[in-house]
């Protein structure tokens, strides 16, 4: 049994069984060609389901699991000397552990030389992730995949390349694991045509039974979709040219001032403008309630300390030309680099605090 947040944020046991771990090990194992002699890369904690992408799948390999501790990301020499000396042929990790490598000018195929292939999951790659990886690791294989908890681990893979950068300024999570089947419904459950956004939906055999101890969940989120066990994951989504892509969560809105307010959307256009890199929103609250939207945004290039006061005001003027006013972030930060949680995600309630 792992946990997951669901669509509510709450934490829930999910029930994965021996069957449900078996779909996904013997996938990943096919199209990952596995063997012995690999050395998978540890970074997720065991409470996170990422971690089951390495261990698992290394333990049904008979290959071996190196971990990186907390220890090791105490600082970026212990990190690159726990790197160099790892020989790790196959990388699992967030894409924000990623990025935060790739601010180390040294982190390349020099430093991992038998690295043959990375595979992300748990939240977007970014295109300019993706990118900075394929630059550093020409040889190496980079894998966009996408799944939550319910339906074990991951069930839709991706190889990046440069043509498929080229192609989509932003990334599909690529198309269904063998036995997957995922869709895009809309409320009535009905699937949806291509390019029509709807809700993902994903059936098949390695969907979890439902949530430990809440019969009234389960029965909300998971289903039978034609004959196969289904699991409405609560993401949007749609399919282009046979390629599925994310499009964020159907319930990442806030009411703020009595407007609806989809963060994505924000993102989105904080990320568009020129020198910058990526960007985060964040929810202020007071009592409990959204009260106000903070933007923390990475730069391309480092500011000065003397600049950072023009820039996020320069900022705030380029966005009040492309939002509306109540989409507005009453906050506005540069930041050198996004904190992670002990998951490896952007740590957006630090981001709120370092606010003061």
């Amino acid at each position: 049994m792992t946990s997951s947040a669901s669509r509510t944020g709450e934490p829930k046991g999910v029930v994965v069984t021996r069957d449900n771990l078996d779909t996904f090990v013997q996938r990943m194992q096919a199209e990952q060609l596995t063997h012995p002699d690999d050395v998978f890369l540890n970074v997720a904690p065991y409470s996170f389901d990422l971690s089951c992408m390495d261990t698992w799948v290394a333990l049904a390999s008979g290959s071996s699991v190196l971990s990186i501790t907390r220890d090791h990301l105490a600082g970026p020499d212990r990190l690159r000397r726990r790197l160099a000396s790892s020989d790790a042929t196959i990388w699992v990790s967030t894409p924000s552990f990623a990025r935060l490598c790739l601010s180390d000018p040294t982190f390349g195929a020099s430093l991992l030389p038998k690295l043959r292939s990375m595979l992300f999951c748990g939240e977007t790659l970014a295109s300019d992730v993706a990118s900075g990886l394929i630059e550093r690791f020409p040889t190496t294989a980079v894998w966009n995949t996408y799944g939550p908890t319910e339906t074990t681990v991951a069930t839709t893979s991706v190889r990046v390349d440069r043509a498929l950068l080229d192609r989509y300024p932003v990334l599909p999570i690529g198309n269904p694991m063998p036995a997957s089947r995922v869709v895009i419904v809309d409320e009535q459950l009905r699937e949806l045509t291509d390019g029509e956004r709807g809700e993902i939906l994903i059936a098949g055999p390695h969907v979890s039974p439902g949530y430990f101890g809440r019969p009234d969940l389960t029965a909300r989120e998971f289903m039978t979709f034609d004959g196969a066990p289904a699991y409405r994951t609560g993401d949007r989504g749609r399919r282009v040219n046979g390629l599925l892509f994310f499009e964020g969560r159907a319930d990442d809105q806030v009411k703020v001032n009595g407007y609806r307010i989809e963060l994505g959307d924000v993102e989105a256009n904080v990320r568009s403008v020129v020198g910058v890199q990526d960007a985060v929103v964040a929810v202020l609250e007071r009592s409990g309630r959204p009260e106000a939207l903070a933007v923390f945004v990475l730069p391309l290039e480092p500011i000065a300390v003397a600049d950072v006061a023009g820039r996020e005001l320069a900022l705030r003027r380029t966005l009040a030309e492309r939002l509306p006013g109540y989409m507005l972030p009453r906050y506005v930060r540069f930041v050198e680099a996004f904190p992670l949680t002990g998951n490896g995600k952007v740590d957006r309630r630090a981001l709120i605090e370092s606010l003061g």
